[in-house]
């Protein structure tokens, strides 16, 4: 058993830092104003310094006053230089001139002169990122704050991995939201949901079942990608807004063990619940005092119908390793690479879609992926030493070929 307190990452290249389990605030700012202190102290107190203001539902488009941010100033009033606050450009589609009222509105209620993540939020369709993105559109206020100092760096909010990756390729985002969870880690965009309407998501997840039991998950090669370019990877909805407890209730899922499947994925730098009361922070930063098993989310997504065989989830239950090889580091490290020679074979051969805008313009093989490389070489034990005696095979509950991906790790890095 470990027991642990909360952990810091480093927010892409921002510079930033930020602990590992920041909070969500959508379900929050509406509530009343004590609930809204006290939830927020709760957070504060238990280490959480990544907070994603996104305006609550009493939000109206046709003010540039929220009080909800009223309520988040009180909130955070004398704390504000030790935390990392996002601004939610929440009507993405809007022209500065509309964007900046509500921005200014927002700096006052918090009592600061700056926010360190500005976020244009909910871009999930082609026409909307292409209005964000182009002459006149909301990213340019967002890139002008950034010179101004009024914003440290420059994110998006998106469900669709197309856009994520092309968001990537741009180069202006510093960091994505992006929901990642058991569930929504086995949809495929354009196949099994329509990438413009947010809700045949929770369905493709609903709906999924024992046809699609093996084969990759192309939504996580979004997250080696984060880590190969140093944008900041900020995971929403890790609990799939409760649908996840609702769906599998006797597969064991917990707020813990999904806290603990997210942080462990590729290149995640906060993972961001929302909470409405206390007790929910509370239970949330239980991670933190929880003991190894509490974490462990294999036999939950094992149970579940989210089970994909063949891929590896870096639960380790591969381990012991007899020679001491960290079996599911290497597996991120080899996922991420596998995953930016796919992306470059695309782009090479013209193919449209996520894979045509994820930027690795054809640079396949080992310079594609030195990051990784980089880290692989720090392992104190290499994959070349696997003596093939297949006991993490045995234990591993999702079927992975533990030994052939050792020796693919060593003919890739060694």
């Amino acid at each position: 058993m470990s027991i642990m307190s909360m952990n810091y990452r480093n927010l892409g290249k921002t510079g930033l830092v930020v602990s590992e389990i920041g909070m969500g605030l959508e379900h929050l700012l509406d509530k009343e104003e004590s609930v809204v202190i006290d939830t927020i102290g709760a957070a504060i107190r238990g280490g959480v310094t990544f907070f994603d203001c996104h305006p609550g539902h009493d939000y109206r488009e046709d003010s540039i006053n929220y009080q909800g941010y009223d309520k988040l100033g009180k909130a955070i009033s004398g704390k504000r230089d030790s935390l990392c606050l996002t601004y939610m450009a929440y009507w993405q589609a809007r022209a500065p001139e509309d964007a900046r009222p509500r921005f200014e509105y927002f700096l006052r209620a918090l009592g600061t002169d700056h926010v360190d993540v500005f976020i244009i939020q909910f871009c999930d369709k082609a026409t909307d990122y292409e209005q964000v993105t182009g002459d006149g559109g909301i990213l340019e206020y967002a890139q002008a704050l950034k010179r101004g100092g009024q914003a440290k760096s420059i994110g998006i909010s998106t469900h669709s991995t197309d856009i994520a990756y092309r968001a990537i390729e741009n180069g202006a985002f510093d960091v994505i939201l992006y929901p990642i969870n058991p569930a929504f880690d086995v949809v495929t965009d354009g196949i099994m949901y329509d990438t413009g309407t947010l809700e045949t998501l929770w369905d493709a997840a609903d709906g999924f079942d024992a046809a699609g039991k093996a084969g990759p998950q192309p939504r996580k090669g979004l997250y080696g990608e984060c880590a190969r370019k140093g944008v900041g990877l900020v995971a929403m909805k890790p609990f799939g807004g409760g649908y996840i407890f609702r769906a599998e209730q006797s597969a064991g899922f917990t707020p813990v063990n999904l806290i603990s499947y997210v942080l462990a994925q590729n290149g995640v730098s906060s993972v961001i619940p929302g909470c409405t009361k206390p007790q929910e922070i509370e239970q949330i930063l239980a991670y933190n005092t929880s003991a190894d098993a509490e974490r462990d989310y294999s036999a939950a997504v094992a149970g579940s119908r989210w089970s994909v065989s063949g891929n590896c989830v870096y639960c380790n239950h591969c381990l012991p390793c007899a020679v001491g090889i960290n079996i599911a580091q290497v597996n991120r490290l080899l996922d991420a690479y596998e995953d930016a020679e796919k992306l470059g074979a695309a782009e090479a051969a013209g193919k449209s879609g996520a894979a045509n805008m994820a930027g690795a313009a054809g640079k396949t093989g080992a310079a594609s992926m030195a990051g990784s490389s980089d880290i692989y070489g720090a392992m104190p034990v290499k994959a070349s030493a696997c003596i093939k005696c297949s006991a993490c095979i045995e234990r591993c509950p999702f079927d992975v070929k533990v030994t052939e991906r050792m020796a693919r790790a060593t003919k890739i890095f060694e």
